[in-house]
């Protein structure tokens, strides 16, 4: 163990097993059923930092549903083959570790591996693996010969597990391609893993600026003063942060939740990008929200908090990003209700060239 860094060492720590977890939670019976059930689908895994957020004598704790698998993730229902994100993923795959769906943006996945094992998963399932070095060049290729690539998102599984170097590698090879103006990490190890934000980390990340961290928070007990650290050092070195989480039945569908989240990161200079809803994969059905639930969550924050604090609400159909702009025929018609009602009229003695009041 000699040379590792301590952010190595507590990745070595992770709880994945039953026994490990039953001395600090004291499982329901339920939980052990379905921990030994899923151990060889999608294991048990969970970082100690993030199970020291966990209440232990509270079964129903947000936190927990979202690590501790449930027997719900064991309820199947007709048609759930079709939600395989990675068979749909395959159709967009001209290499190993490219996704290129949309034009202009691509995913580079150099790793599925995860400190930690979210129960929400959309790409679980599959085997864990890295690429190799062949594969990675292959890939680069891909983005150097396409021209109209303008913006990588590097994600996974969970790149931030990479060591430093891998990451400069990976980071270096994509600034050096000219036509690629935007690079993007996805990822939710500052939550799982705050020491993995070292300095010589931040330090190296920063210097293939303009670069945009976007993190995966899905509620504000999340927000340790360890990851308040970690966004603060990476803020400090103009690294840009966005948020993006799903709205997920139990854990964070309350408005309330919502805006303490997003209130809380913005002050850290974390702006939330999108909420997401809908996506539906095989075990995670239980986490689902539906369409008018998600809307009327989101637009509970218009008018009660900062502009730049309410996200963007996403949706997925048929593979596709959905964008939900907020405005709707309903919203319209309340409007122009509202305008022919009581807007004042504008006085005859107002001049608008020179916005001055005359007497």
């Amino acid at each position: 163990m000699a040379g590792k860094e301590p952010w190595q060492l507590e990745l070595e720590r992770v709880i994945t097993r039953r026994s490990e977890l039953e001395r600090i939670l004291g499982l329901t019976d339920d939980e052990k059923k379905s921990i030994t059930a899923l151990r060889q689908s999608y294991p048990l895994k969970i970082t100690r930092h993030y199970l020291s957020l966990i209440d232990p004598a509270n079964p129903y704790d947000p936190l927990r549903k979202i690590v501790v698998p449930s027997g719900e993730e064991l309820a199947h229902r007709p048609g759930e083959r079709d939600d395989d994100v990675h068979e749909d993923e395959a159709r967009f795959q001209p290499c190993p570790g490219i996704i290129h769906r949309y034009p202009g943006k691509l995913l580079l996945v150099p790793t599925l591996a995860c400190p930690a094992h979210c129960r929400f998963c959309f790409r679980k399932g599959h085997k864990v693996k890295h690429l190799s070095h062949d594969e990675g060049e292959r890939a680069l290729d891909y983005i150097r010969e396409n021209h109209g690539i303008r913006d990588v998102i590097i994600t996974g599984g969970e790149p931030m597990i990479l060591t430093d170097e891998e990451l400069h590698y990976w980071l270096s090879s994509i600034r050096a391609i000219p036509h690629v103006e935007l690079i993007r990490i996805t990822t939710r190890t500052p939550i799982y893993l705050p020491s993995r934000f070292t300095d010589s980390l931040v330090r190296m990340l920063a210097e293939h600026n303009p670069l945009f961290v976007t993190i995966s928070f899905v509620h504000p007990r999340e927000i340790t003063p360890e990851v308040e650290r970690a966004l603060k050092a990476m803020s400090d070195a103009g690294i840009v942060l966005l948020q993006q989480g799903p709205i997920l039945r139990g854990v964070n569908d309350d408005s309330s939740v919502l805006m303490e989240l997003y209130q809380r990161l913005a002050a850290l200079r974390v702006l939330p990008y999108y909420a997401i809803w809908g996506i539906r994969t095989p075990g995670a059905e239980h986490f689902l929200v539906d369409g008018q639930t998600a809307s009327e969550l989101v637009g509970a924050l218009e008018n009660k908090t900062s502009g730049f604090c309410v996200p963007h609400l996403i949706t997925i159909a048929r593979g596709d990003k959905v964008r939900m702009m907020g405005w709707s025929p309903e919203k319209e018609s309340l409007h122009l209700e509202t305008v022919e009602r009581g807007a004042p009229a504008v006085p005859a003695t107002y001049d608008r060239r020179s916005e001055t009041h005359h007497s």
